[in-house]
């Protein structure tokens, strides 16, 4: 992948609506371009997020650091893949390809009392 524009898209399943208002959740996903361990990640946040139930709406930012190491570093994230949930008071962070499921959903109950 060539350095182009930031990547930023929603990944299927994530919420139509662009800001994080209301009870929506906030979820920074950081990558490495299309490196197995990030496939592995963005499929695995995907597969979580549609095996949830009764947690509010979301949006899914996808940045890839390759394209945009000035965001990672203003971010401060020095490991991919990286994914963070972002309320108005804090952040809670998972490093790795998100396989253990476990933690992941632990890591989106409790962004979901952010809201």
């Amino acid at each position: 992948m060539s350095a182009k524009a930031p990547r930023k898209s929603r990944m299927p399943g994530a919420a139509a609506n662009s800001g994080a208002k209301g009870n929506e959740i906030c979820l920074r996903l950081y990558v490495a371009s299309t490196t197995p361990n990030s496939e592995r990640a963005m499929a695995n946040l995907d597969a979580a997020l549609r095996d949830s139930t009764g947690l509010p709406r979301y949006r899914v930012e996808l940045i890839d650091v390759l394209a945009d190491a000035k965001r990672a570093v203003t971010d401060n994230v020095i490991v991919t893949p990286t994914l963070v949930a972002i309320g108005s008071k804090r952040q809670l962070v998972m490093i790795g390809d998100l396989s253990d499921s476990h933690k992941l959903q632990g890591l989106l109950k409790a962004a979901a009392s952010f809201s």
